[in-house]
């Protein structure tokens, strides 16, 4: 049958694909190691803004920044006197949130400035980048993004496209990293940093590591019109399935983190608090006679202000119902590489690991809360 012969080909190549990572060293990778791998503000933000700083540690002054203007096409930008600061403080957000916020990556020499906002997995925050303007008028905005997608209308707020540039991991930032590369071929662990970086980058985007298995496997869907229908019907199988195991997991998920997360943390006997998933983050919503309460409730209103001081990572939304609120630094499971994925599925050892690495993350912003909310009476 030809989709079996399509697969043990493409095994075979995959095989080899293994064969060749395992050898070259590429599956040692420090950043996932230290579980850093998504971590937009610990490792992204702060790896990147160190290579564009002229007065970073890698020591090659201004010749990564210049790199990184030339790719996104900004003239004139004296980047010999460029400051560069990660999660730059441009005031607290607004009620309306049309100021304030922290920009990602801020750069500025010269009465000029250049801001990046830098997402790996985190959603946008409403206004985000018409905030950034708001702030200086004359910056050249950036959003960067695995695949180069565009913010959401929630995120760009009044902006249009063409008051901002979008930019890629998966090959913009890769084909600069490259020529960082090349740049810093005389500083050995430089360059081997951003190796590492680099591979990295490509097991987030789902790269190829290896150009030759990655046209090997070019050539055998395009080697007959049986193959190439073949490998559409495997494609589509391989989404249908994927799609299932991911919904799986996320029930799965759901039913756990209710069942540890299940006590009331109220101080308020009237209004019960709960720690709760919604989508792709979670936070703390106040129940009355069985309904969600709105954060802005009267009553509420002074644990809204004992959170905001006692644990500023948490957010407030009080349009909606979260009292306080965060994105997951882990962006659920539709991320997951295919293998990693399918593991999680199938198997109940590696599914529950999975499941308590993004409990644990939960786990300190519950007993934070908890915390607080016990010292709040006392």
């Amino acid at each position: 049958m030809i989709v079996n012969r399509l697969l043990n080909q493409a095994s075979t190549l995959q095989r080899t694909q293994e064969k060749m990572t395992l050898l070259s060293g590429e599956n040692f990778n420090i950043f996932r190691v230290l579980g850093l791998e998504t971590r937009e503000v610990r490792l992204h933000s702060a790896f990147l803004g160190e290579l564009l700083n002229p007065a970073g540690s890698h020591g090659l002054r201004d010749a990564f920044l210049k790199l990184f203007l030339e790719a996104i096409g900004v003239e004139g930008f004296q980047t010999d006197k460029a400051r560069v600061l990660v999660e730059y403080d441009i005031g607290r957000v607004t009620t309306d949130y049309l100021q304030g916020g922290r920009i990602d990556i801020y750069l500025e020499s010269a009465g000029q400035y250049l801001f990046i906002e830098n997402k790996i997995y985190a959603q946008d925050q409403l206004n985000q980048l018409e905030r950034y303007q708001a702030y200086r008028k004359n910056a050249h905005l950036v959003y960067l993004t695995l695949e180069g997608t565009e913010p959401t209308e929630w995120g760009a707020g009044k902006l249009l496209p063409t008051d901002y540039q979008l930019f890629s991991y998966r090959t913009d930032i890769v084909e600069w990293l490259e020529k960082c590369r090349q740049v810093a071929v005389a500083h050995p662990l430089v360059r081997e940093t951003i190796v590492q970086y680099q591979h990295l980058i490509n097991y987030l985007t789902g790269r190829a590591a290896n150009d030759f298995i990655k046209m090997e496997m070019h050539h055998l869907v395009q080697e007959s019109e049986e193959n190439f229908v073949s490998a559409y019907a495997l494609k589509q199988a391989f989404e249908e399935s994927q799609a299932v195991f991911i919904q799986r997991l996320i029930h799965q998920f759901e039913e756990q983190w209710n069942a540890r997360f299940s006590e009331n943390v109220s101080p308020l006997p009237a209004y019960p608090i709960y720690f709760r998933l919604h989508k792709e983050s979670y936070g703390f919503r106040a129940i009355k006679d069985g309904q969600n309460v709105p954060a802005n409730e009267e009553a509420l209103r002074p644990l809204a202000t004992l959170i905001q001081n006692g644990i500023p990572k948490l957010k407030r939304d009080s349009r909606h119902y979260w009292i306080a609120w965060k994105w997951m630094n882990n962006h659920y499971f539709d991320n997951l590489p295919p293998a990693d994925l399918y593991r999680a599925a199938t198997n109940e050892e590696a599914r529950q690991h999975l499941f308590e690495e993004r409990m644990q993350e939960g786990q300190v912003y519950f007993d934070q809360f908890k915390k607080l909310m016990q010292a709040g009476l006392s």
